[in-house]
């Protein structure tokens, strides 16, 4: 956890609200709270730090309702849920929506404690993926078309004899753009320029399931 993250907490109940930013704050974390998900829209900043504790059930827009407005913004932020009426289905939809953990009260401050740290770690990593991403894309954009063109046959694990006939170049030449490319995307053997790929959006990650025994 970091210094500049924040946890919002969405609650209609004031009373729950304050034992929540007690317990928070004296575990030395930044917390914000707001009564109704409207409020919190209005003053969130996608560019902070942090995660999301909501109820279930509150007055006007209620919390799964929160997680599909975000999902609609294109806003990753961890969420957790809290409620007085949980049941194994909301559960079920708020998980596969992606919330992180699903707590019904009355919850152990541990408990509690427990999702925070793992929200707010799932946020550190979102954020450092997509700023990998996005330097990753930024690079390939600035590659040539016809680099781009031997990147997408590299990983897609031609070897240069066969991309220069589609290409229609020698294969010394394959071998140049080849060289190129890997210093342009800072990559360091083929199987970064995979990842990379992937991260661009122009090769599909194949998992190959383990050999069976014998």
């Amino acid at each position: 956890m970091t210094t500049d993250q924040v946890i919002h907490v969405v609650d209609d109940d004031r009373l729950f609200l304050a034992a929540l930013k007690r317990t928070l704050s004296v575990a030395g974390l930044e917390v914000r709270m707001y009564t109704g998900a409207n409020a919190f829209l209005d003053s969130f900043d996608p560019q902070q730090p942090g995660c999301l504790i909501t109820d279930l059930r509150m007055p006007g827009m209620g919390g799964l309702e929160l997680q599909r407005r975000l999902k609609e913004m294109q806003v990753r932020l961890p969420i957790i849920f809290i409620t007085g009426h949980g049941n194994a289905s909301t559960a079920v939809t708020a998980l596969k929506c992606g919330a992180i953990d699903f707590l019904e009260k009355p919850f152990s401050e541990k408990d509690l404690m427990a999702s925070v740290q793992l929200a707010l770690e799932k946020d550190l990593n979102d954020r450092r993926l997509a700023r990998e991403q996005a330097l990753v894309q930024q690079r390939f954009s600035n590659l040539s078309p016809r680099e781009q063109q031997v990147f997408a046959l590299v990983v897609s694990d031609l070897p240069n004899k066969k991309i220069a006939r589609d290409l229609m170049i020698s294969p010394r030449t394959v071998e140049h753009h080849r060289e190129h490319l890997m210093l342009k995307m800072h990559a360091h053997s083929t199987a970064e320029l995979i990842t990379m790929a992937v991260l661009c959006g122009i090769h599909e990650l194949h998992l190959c399931p383990p050999p069976l025994p014998g």
